[in-house]
């Protein structure tokens, strides 16, 4: 089952102390209702600018809104009742599992920070099978800003164009990478010419691609373990600059977490192909 970005998030406002769980008691499109948080919060709009998750479907067959959050634009004391920014994709019901965050750590500068702290877990293998194909008399290609980074680590053409389940990729050896000026395209330089028409595959490092959509999906090869520790340290380090290291709790609370982080890569170190190196035999393919 895929990780998420709202799963990222409720784990990590989890591990931060900030998630409060109940269930609903009715909802509609911008709102969910909670009675028995009725006359709990002191006074109206305690819980605005929060954040509110839908944690899982009554139903328990994951159906929308479940995974969804939305800012918190009002709240009702005497009623439980949390107004949100924009309509769910569906109405909340009675039952259903929702968890609420406090703006001690802001929705929107969360995502930036679990977004930063999956850059910071360093370079990912990504690969490109759309952007680039063979051409008659044609050996060198622009190579996407994307694979600039590094060289990429490795290139195939496309072997059997018959069957999409049955590429047959040949692996080729015989390529050089030319840089070019920052945000410009480089080249990709073969030293043969490859069959016309084949789908070119390029395995290259980049940094994890952003998530933004509640669904968006973090790169499998990060475990789920090292990616909440990782955005823990960097929500804690953003909270303790924003508070000019003035808070004890918080100052071992970070860390804390910076020493669980170095354990944490230890024992689920991101995954990175092996670098193989290449001939420099012109015309040696396989």
């Amino acid at each position: 089952m895929s990780f998420t970005l709202s799963d990222l998030l409720r784990e990590v406002y989890t591990e931060l102390g900030q998630m409060q769980a109940s269930s609903a008691t009715a909802g509609g499109d911008d709102y969910v209702t909670d009675s028995k948080m009725a006359n709990t919060g002191g006074k109206d709009d305690v819980w605005k600018n929060g954040a509110i998750f839908v944690l899982e479907d009554a139903g328990g067959a994951g159906a929308a809104p479940e995974g969804e959050y939305k800012l918190i634009t009002a709240y009702v004391d005497t009623s439980g009742k949390f107004t949100v920014e924009s309509n769910f994709s569906a109405q909340p019901a009675s039952g259903d599992l929702y968890g609420i965050v406090s703006e001690y750590y802001p929705l929107y500068t969360m995502i930036e920070l679990v977004n930063a702290g999956l850059r910071g877990l360093g370079d990912i293998a990504l690969v490109d099978t759309t952007t680039l194909d063979t051409a008659t008399d044609k050996t060198e290609y622009a190579a996407a800003v994307e694979w600039k980074r590094r060289a990429p680590q490795r290139i195939d053409y496309q072997g059997n164009t018959d069957d999409a389940d049955d590429n047959r990729w040949i692996r080729v050896f015989d390529w050089e990478f030319v840089p070019a000026a920052p945000g410009s395209t480089g080249l990709i330089v073969f030293h043969t010419q490859l069959p016309e028409e084949r789908d070119i595959r390029i395995w290259y490092m980049g940094s994890h691609p952003r998530l933004s959509a509640y669904d968006d999906v973090v790169a499998e090869v990060i475990t789920p373990e090292l990616a909440v520790a990782s955005c823990v340290e960097r929500a804690l380090r953003w909270q303790n600059s924003r508070l000019g290291g003035g808070d004890p709790f918080l100052l071992q609370r970070w860390n804390d977490a910076k020493v669980e982080l170095g354990r944490t890569i230890l024992r689920f170190p991101v995954w990175r192909p092996s670098r193989v190196a290449r001939s420099k035999l012109a015309g040696l393919q396989g």
